[in-house]
Formats: structure tokens, sequence, C-alpha cells
């Protein structure tokens, strides 16, 4: 239920029963606050202050995903890991490149960092990543007609001039895997500072939505045979998504950093 309807006092909560320097070990066991190691230039190792120095309010707040910064690769290789079985992967953008004549000259290939969480573990989230697409669920609107999603939504707080949280500018986005059962694909949404709506679940789900429609098609991934989650779409939001990311600005989006985890 906590991640179904993207509750932050949940989480909260969930934080304070495993302690910060569990929470802290568990967030650096995904990859975050260290760089990917991607084979691109540029990448940064975002934010995350070692436990120590947080106070009870930043341990509640990090707890839910305010307090720490993250790039968009960071956090679609840690969501990747639940994907995997509980198993992080290293990212590479490059597979092979070859000289003039076609002789291999490098080439990558899938690469296991580590295990991060347990099969239960990594499974049991991908069912509570599932219901999010549910019924009721915050990204109802990034049900697709034929497959089981799993998708989390996100709606981060920017930092102002001052330094403080923005309640005026945010990042929106969903991240997603499809199919649930043996996924095939992940995506991340990300919109920065969109205009109107500002939640993950009304201005990114809904793109998400058309780019997964898009990629399962190019890609020819079956049909989900077994639908464990229901879908319902709310085509109203749906509606309103679609107005927001038209007014949102060009631009790149180098990290995604606030209150991450609220819908």
């Amino acid at each position: 239920q906590i991640i179904k309807f993207s509750s932050n006092i949940g989480s909260i909560k969930v934080g304070e029963i495993i302690g910060p320097e569990y929470l802290y070990k568990t967030f650096r066991s995904f990859g975050f606050g260290e760089k990917t190691g991607i084979d691109c230039p540029g990448e940064t190792s975002g934010v995350l202050s070692h436990y120590n120095r947080w106070s009870k309010i930043d341990a509640g707040a990090i707890s839910f995903g305010q307090g720490v910064a993250v790039s968009a690769l960071q956090l679609i290789t840690a969501a990747s890991a639940i994907a995997n079985d509980g198993i992080l992967m290293a990212p590479y953008i490059v597979q092979a490149i070859t000289d003039q004549n076609g002789r291999l000259i490098k080439s990558s290939s899938p690469r296991k960092v580590r295990r991060v969480v347990s099969l239960e573990t990594a499974r049991a989230v991908k069912k509570m990543m599932g219901s999010v697409t549910t019924e009721g669920g915050t990204g109802m609107n990034a049900a697709l007609e034929g497959y089981s999603v799993c998708g989390k939504t996100g709606t981060a707080q920017k930092i102002d001039e001052k330094g403080s949280y923005s309640n005026e500018k945010y990042i929106a986005s969903f991240l997603g895997f499809i199919p649930a059962e043996d996924p095939e694909i992940a995506i991340l949404v990300v919109i920065d500072e969109p205009q109107g709506n500002h939640f993950g679940s009304i201005v990114a789900a809904p793109a998400f939505k058309r780019i997964a429609h898009e990629t399962v098609n190019y890609m020819n991934i079956p049909l989900t045979a077994d639908k464990p989650f229901e879908r319902l779409v709310d085509m109203r939001i749906g509606i309103e998504g679609k107005k927001s990311i038209r007014k949102v600005r060009n631009g790149e989006i180098k990290a995604v950093s606030g209150n991450g985890a609220r819908g």
C-alpha cells in the first residue's frame, strides 16, 4: 500500500524501523552516491550524505527521497536491479566498436556488479510496483493494455535561489519496466518544471505509456499471457497530463533530486 499510494508517511515509518545505518547501506548498495561507471564522460555521483550526519528529520525525509540527489541513470540502474531479481548490472551504451574493415576492436556485454537484495525480496518489490498501475494506484495512467507494468511515480521539489526546497518548481517522473513477470525494457520519464500540474502521476505517467506502447511494438514483446495486475486508466487525468507536457521547456535533465517518492 505504501508503494501503490506513494505514501511518504509510510516510507518514513519503514525508515524508522530499519534505522539510518541500514537505510544508508541499502542506498549505497543500489549504487546511489557513486558513479555507475558507464562508458560516457561527464557522469555525476549524485549526493548522498553519510548517515552519521543525518538528523532525525533528515532520516525521515531521506526515507521518501528528499535530501538526496540522483542522476536519471542511477535511478533506472537501481530499478533495473529489482527487475533483474535483485542483481545490480553495470550499464553501458556502446555494444561494440569495429574498424573500417569490420574487425572487432572493443565490445561490451552485460556484467553483474553485485546482489543488492534477495530473489524473494526483489519479487516482492516487483509485486508492489505492479500494484502502482492498478486501480487506485498513483501510476494508473501508465497502465498499458495487454501488458503487466511495474512502476513508481515521482514528484521532486527543486532547490530555489535561496537553497531551500521550492513550492513552485518541481521535477515529475515515472519509472517502470515491462513485462512485470519477465522484464525486457525499463523506461524513465523525467519532466523538468512542468507547467500546471506537477505530479508524476499526472504529467509523466501518460508519457511513459506512450513511449512503452511504441517500444513493445518495435521490439515485438509478446502480450502478457497471464495478467496478475488489473489495469484501469483514468482518461480525464491523462488528458490533463498532455496539456502539461506540451508546456515543458526544452532542456537537459542532469539529476533528479528532492521528494522523489511522492506521486
